[in-house]
């Protein structure tokens, strides 16, 4: 996924659950910092959160990054009580590129149409 797809998967799974930013953030930030003396430190969660808050609008925020936040999301308890899943594509080398672009055109037209017609 790329980097804007991933800052809207992100939005669209934080509003789904109902979580806000700062809520997101302190999840992040305990997650990230679990071995830290100080993850409950309140200046060090709202230095985090401003962090974040450019991080999911940027365009050059690394992939890899919001890929750790989403499977850090992922592994909530929040997330799993609704029984959501994080789609995840697995080349295998089977299919050429024609082949992979219409797949993920049709992928993201099912999103769209199952996003405006779901409160997800």
């Amino acid at each position: 996924m790329t980097t804007e797809e991933l800052q809207g998967e992100i939005n669209r799974i934080c509003s789904f659950l109902g979580w806000k930013l700062p809520k997101l953030a302190e999840i992040l930030y305990v997650e990230i910092n679990d071995d830290e003396v100080n993850y409950d430190d309140e200046s060090c969660i709202n230095k985090f959160y401003e962090k974040l808050k450019g991080q999911l609008k940027r365009r050059s925020t690394p992939s890899d990054l919001l890929e750790n936040y989403l499977r850090i999301i992922s592994m909530h308890p929040e997330f799993k009580k609704h029984n959501l899943v994080l789609p995840v594509f697995m080349p295998q080398g089977n299919l050429s590129k024609n082949m992979l672009d219409g797949m993920k055109s049709i992928s993201k037209e099912i999103t769209r149409h199952v996003e405006s017609s779901s409160d997800y």
